[in-house]
């Protein structure tokens, strides 16, 4: 199951980063607070995705000595990239990111995801929760048994469908929070 991030934006950050870059849980990293995904990308080598919460799992700041020893595993060769997300960064621990690269941050005020990360995102979620519950991911909308006789009997194919008009309208913040919800459908299918 892994680690219940207490913190909504955080997990669903978190979860989406998860989704498109293939990060796993490594380890909670209890001397410097944090919870560390990792992955072994294709080709582009091993990445750490450093997630700061304090004792409760709630997201915390990114201090500067956080920012410093996650830098150091970039350029001692552990990590070919990392991200920090935490619920703020000290000004030092910014200044240490912008002028090193390989170190990226993140904050419920500067996520970065683009529209197409977002769209990727739901529809791996949507295939997955589409496998988990029917078996299979539809070839069509037709051949999907979540809508018939203009009602849904289906919540993943509801939120699929919110999902599809948020996209025609570019809302990525609408388009976000039908991740989320995805997320959540998830765990109570898997709880």
């Amino acid at each position: 199951m892994g680690v219940e991030l207490k913190s909504n934006w955080q997990d669903t950050e978190v979860e989406l980063l998860r989704s498109l870059h293939g990060y796993e849980l490594a380890d909670f990293n209890e001397e410097m607070g944090c919870v560390d995904y990792i992955t072994a990308g294709d080709g582009e080598g091993k990445k750490l995705l450093r997630v700061v919460v304090d004792s409760g799992l709630t997201a915390s700041r990114a201090t500067f000595e956080i920012a410093t020893k996650t830098l150091e595993s970039v350029e001692g060769g552990s990590y070919d990239a990392a991200i920090i997300v935490a619920e703020g960064f000290t000004s030092a621990s910014k200044r240490l990111a912008r002028k090193e690269g390989g170190l990226d941050c993140v904050s419920p005020d500067n996520e970065h995801h683009s529209l197409i990360d977002l769209i990727e995102a739901v529809q791996r979620e949507t295939q997955r929760l589409c496998e988990l519950r029917c078996g299979k991911f539809p070839a069509s909308a037709e051949d999907c048994r979540g809508y018939r006789d203009g009602e849904y009997t289906c919540p993943v194919r509801r939120v699929s469908d919110d999902a599809d008009f948020h996209v025609e309208r570019r809302w990525p913040t609408l388009l976000k929070k039908d991740f989320s919800k995805l997320v959540e459908l998830r765990r109570e299918m898997e709880g």
